[in-house]
C-alpha cells in the first residue's frame, strides 16, 4: 500500500522543482491535493499536468508574475487524469 502522505510530499517537491523554487503551498493547495487522491488521480497524471502547466507557461512571452498557487495545474491534471 502506498504510503498517505508520499503521494503529497512527491506533488509538492515536483510543483517547488518545476517552479524553480521553494514556495510552501496553501492549505487550498493540500485541499486540492486531497482531492485528486481522493478521486483517485494516480501521481503520474498529476506530475505529467504540472509539467504540462509548466511548460504553457514557460512558453509565454511576459513572464511577469511566478506561478505561485497548484491550482494553476488543475486543469491540466484533470486531463492528465481523463
Amino acid at each position: 500500500m502506498e504510503n498517505y502522505f508520499s503521494y503529497f510530499t512527491e506533488i509538492e517537491e515536483h510543483f517547488q522543482r518545476r517552479r524553480g523554487s521553494i514556495l510552501l503551498l496553501s492549505t487550498l493547495d493540500w485541499a486540492l491535493i486531497e482531492t485528486w487522491k481522493d478521486a483517485g488521480v494516480p501521481l503520474e497524471a498529476v506530475s505529467w499536468g504540472i509539467d504540462e502547466a509548466f511548460d504553457r507557461y514557460d512558453k509565454r512571452p511576459w513572464k511577469t508574475r511566478k506561478v505561485n498557487s497548484l491550482a494553476y495545474c488543475a486543469q491540466a491534471v484533470l486531463a492528465a487524469a481523463e
